[in-house]
């Protein structure tokens, strides 16, 4: 078993977890989501990181129409122009997230990672293995730092790390 611990956890489908701890089995599968409230404590083989955890981005799949995904969601119309090669890794769709929030400044980074993991995720029909942090899903797990909590904001130093 592994534990991961942040500042926040993102689970997408509720409300983010101040401290939240996420346990996966071996294979990656979340076992357990713990929202520790207001008492949260050090235990063995538990990985604290700075940032924020929250499921990976998912990447469109072979039959992804990406005008159909962008006219979904108001901000997305509202960019200039993205290509699907931007979604291709975490690390490149993290890149447009901060560009999407440095032209749309009072949308939410909770809903912006929710667009590019659930509702990607369920774009590509893989909403029942990604896309949110639920237990039985094996969604992959990022931590982002380089956050701007008095905010809630990517900035231009957020990065990421895959976790599984």
């Amino acid at each position: 078993m592994k534990k991961f611990a942040a500042h926040y956890v993102f689970p997408i489908t509720s409300a983010p977890i101040k401290k939240g701890i996420v346990k996966t089995d071996h294979t990656g599968t979340i076992i357990h989501l713990i929202d520790p409230k207001d008492n949260f404590q050090e235990e063995s083989g538990l990985e604290f990181h700075n940032g924020i955890i929250c499921p990976d981005f998912v990447a469109p799949k072979a039959h992804f129409n990406l005008n159909e995904f962008i006219n979904q969601f108001q901000f997305l119309s509202n960019l200039a122009s993205f290509s699907i090669d931007e979604l291709e890794d975490s690390k490149k769709t993290l890149n447009l997230l901060k560009n999407i929030q440095q032209k749309e400044p009072n949308l939410e980074l909770e809903k912006l990672i929710r667009v590019f993991s659930l509702e990607m995720a369920k774009a590509n029909g893989l909403e029942k293995k990604a896309g949110s942090l639920e237990i039985n899903k094996r969604p992959g797990l990022i931590v982002i730092s380089g956050i701007d909590f008095k905010n809630m904001r990517l900035t231009v130093n957020s990065f990421l790390k895959k976790l599984i």
